[in-house]
């Protein structure tokens, strides 16, 4: 050893590959974690978005269905709930315009500006507040929640070809918040981070009475009144001048007959016309052919479609109860399931507003005058008839009509197009619902 020392060696310093290697672990964890942090947030993103989208597509849906169901029903106040003020309109003649002798359907816009009618609908956390203005902005009660509560927007819009105006267009939008920028149609569209949709469809109205009658009274069966003074009428140069149509045979006993002037009385009587017998249908099916061939569909569907009311009549309905009901519902039709038995005056329907009566047991007159305005149709193996009122536009019996009855039937040929083009259910035309 030189100097007679030992020289110290420091020692070695070890671990700086160790933190670079760990640095760069951190780094790539660090980019892993932001990497799957920002997928997180897209999707988050994203979910939100399809909720938004799919909340607003829903709220599109109901609005077309909400004002279909309303055009099928009675009338309603100005937040379209069901109302009992005959001063209110229903949906359909308030936001629908229908010709009486075509059919033809315009929609109804706001005076003077032409614009057209939206009747709208927001959700406030629990229940829906709509509005149905009769002419003016929907003003629907606003809800004070900041929370995503849906609305949507309803108008109609006339079919572009004048061949089928018995067409009627709905357009819906729907959105996540009730917003005129969102809700207004042409030139409307979503807000940020709102959703916005939209569902169109054609409607068409399905009438009361598919097959006019050509006669004042029709009756599948026999017509025999025991010798009463009944009167039926059938005077209208532009109608058949029938006055009773029958399968079977018609006693004329009593009954004044007046026909088109100049035509014999007796030569107004069709009766033994084995085309309402059925004779060439199936046997099973010859039960329900009247109804079938008079309102175009089964007598349980004809029942149960959204336009008809039925009114329990087990225990026979009264005048003031057919009244009410043709009072509160116009346009609807009316099934009686029962019998009926006008038994005080009165108007029953309207020549504007008449009635399409479908009873499943006898409709009678008492002695009280009762004018009913429309169509009787009673389904009863034989129709056992009674009193002395009066019906204006025709009466069909499924099976025979009997009793003593000394009512007056006089044939309308519009009220029976009213009932036709005006009364009855709307609904959605097969293939024509869209959402863009």
């Amino acid at each position: 050893m030189k100097n007679g020392s030992l020289r110290l060696q420091r020692p070695r310093e070890h671990g700086a590959a160790t933190l670079i290697v760990v640095m760069v672990l951190f780094f790539l964890i660090s980019m892993v974690a932001a990497y799957t942090s920002r997928n997180l947030i897209f999707e988050q993103k994203t979910s939100a978005n399809q909720l938004r989208s799919t909340m607003a597509s829903e709220a599109a849906e109901a609005g077309l269905q909400w004002a279909l169901g309303l055009l099928n029903s009675g009338r309603i106040s100005a937040s379209c709930l069901p109302s009992a003020n005959v001063a209110d309109t229903t949906f359909r003649q308030r936001y629908l315009s229908i010709d009486g002798t075509t059919g033809h359907i315009t929609p109804t816009t706001k005076m003077p500006s032409g614009q057209a009618l939206t009747p709208s609908c927001v959700f406030n956390g629990a229940s829906w507040n709509c509005s149905c203005p009769v002419n003016g902005d929907p003003a629907p009660a606003l809800p004070a929640a900041s929370a995503v509560l849906p609305a949507y927007r309803v108008r109609f819009t006339t079919h572009p070809a004048p061949a089928r105006r018995m067409l009627v267009r709905i357009e819906v939008n729907g959105c996540t918040v009730y917003s005129e920028t969102c809700l207004k149609f042409d030139d409307g569209a979503g807000t940020d981070n709102e959703g916005r949709a939209y569902a169109a469809a054609y409607l068409t109205l399905k009438g009361a009475v598919t097959s006019t009658p050509v006669a004042a009274v029709t009756a599948r069966g026999n017509l025999n009144l025991g010798g009463a003074a009944a009167a039926f009428y059938n005077t209208n140069a532009k109608a058949s001048g029938i006055t009773v149509h029958t399968g079977g045979a018609t006693t004329l006993v009593g009954l004044s007959l007046h026909t088109i002037a100049g035509s014999p009385a007796a030569g107004s009587v069709v009766d033994n016309d084995n085309a309402l017998t059925f004779g060439g249908f199936p046997l099973a099916e010859r039960p329900d052919s009247m109804f079938v061939s008079t309102f175009g569909m089964a007598r349980t569907t004809y029942r149960d479609q959204p336009g008809a009311l039925q009114i329990d009549c087990s225990a026979t309905c009264t005048t003031s109860e057919i009244q009410s009901a043709a009072t509160a519902n116009p346009g609807r039709i009316l099934w009686a399931n029962g019998s009926v038995l006008f038994d005080a005056g009165g108007d029953v329907g309207s020549a504007t507003e008449p009635v399409a009566l479908v009873a499943t047991g006898n409709v009678q007159f008492s002695g009280a005058a009762t004018q009913f305005y429309g169509l009787i149709y009673s389904q009863a193996a034989s129709w056992v008839t009674a009193g002395n009122g009066s019906v204006l536009g025709a009466v069909i019996g499924e099976g025979d009509i009997a009793g003593n009855a000394t009512t007056t039937v006089a044939y309308d040929l519009g009220i029976l197009d009213l009932l036709r083009y005006r009364t009855g259910s709307f609904v959605i035309v097969p293939g024509t619902w869209k959402d863009f």
